[in-house]
């Protein structure tokens, strides 16, 4: 059985997944926050994780061995405990992230402008999408006007309010879910939380800055969005072609 199998009764949250933490983040505020996953597991929602200060013992060592371990002491918390954990102990560099988002946005306002302006996908009365292929049609009077190749970003509830990366939708296809991942490990390189963790509190603002920094980081051309309900998917797009032209030919 994984970890991922493993439950804990938490005396707060009731029966949960179990997940593992070293002891100074348990309790601890602002000590950083590094986790790793399993080469089994890529897409654990709750990898192991440990403080900056075991970091440094285990980048010394240069492994995880007796003495690093020692210091670790990793304990079992559950789901919910690893999420308040993670959020008290993660530090964010919030101007560079204001930054990074500006300068996205900025980029994508104009690259969404041309996209729109030369396809035209917001005149077109219906779209069809096959995830096994990554391939959304955009016809018009039954007829298919547009096709796109893109990618899934996340789906922002406004029934929760709450943001989930694509990577972590174990309902679509691995397809339109996998550039996803480029963004997460982004994330966890430059400490962006709303960009690591699979899932956040957020707003639709928010769910457009995560769009925009995906985008920019396929070097898109385009976003677009469909909405079922209170769910928003969000997707970018980063080839087109309009099908009733007579040359055929991606626009890169």
């Amino acid at each position: 059985m994984s970890d991922s199998d493993k439950t804990i009764e938490c005396g707060t949250h009731g029966k949960t997944r179990a997940t593992f933490v070293c002891q100074h983040l348990i309790s601890g505020e602002h000590l950083g926050f590094n986790c790793g996953y399993e080469p089994d597991d890529p897409d654990d929602l709750y990898p192991d994780a440990w403080c900056d200060k075991c970091e440094t013992t285990r980048q010394v060592e240069g492994e995880w061995n007796e003495k690093s371990e020692a210091i670790s002491d990793i304990a079992v918390i559950c789901a919910h405990c690893y999420e308040d954990t993670r959020a008290r102990n993660w530090i964010q560099d919030d101007q560079e992230w204001n930054e990074l988002v500006s300068s996205c946005c900025q980029l994508f306002q104009r690259r969404q402008e041309k996209f729109l302006s030369k396809f035209k996908v917001g005149d077109h009365e219906r779209w069809d999408l096959d995830q096994e292929t990554g391939i959304i049609t955009f016809s018009h009077e039954g007829e298919p006007q547009v096709e796109a190749e893109i990618h899934f970003v996340g789906t922002y509830s406004r029934k929760s309010n709450t943001w989930m990366w694509a990577w972590a939708n174990y309902l679509d296809e691995e397809k339109v879910r996998s550039a996803s991942r480029r963004i997460r490990e982004f994330g966890e390189e430059h400490k962006f939380l709303g960009l690591a963790a699979h899932l956040s509190d957020a707003t639709e603002e928010d769910a457009g800055h995560y769009t925009a920094i995906m985008a920019k980081e396929l070097d898109a051309i385009g976003i677009y969005r469909t909405t079922k309900d209170e769910l928003i998917s969000y997707m970018v797009i980063t080839k087109a072609r309009w099908v009733k032209k007579k040359k055929l030919f991606w626009i890169f």
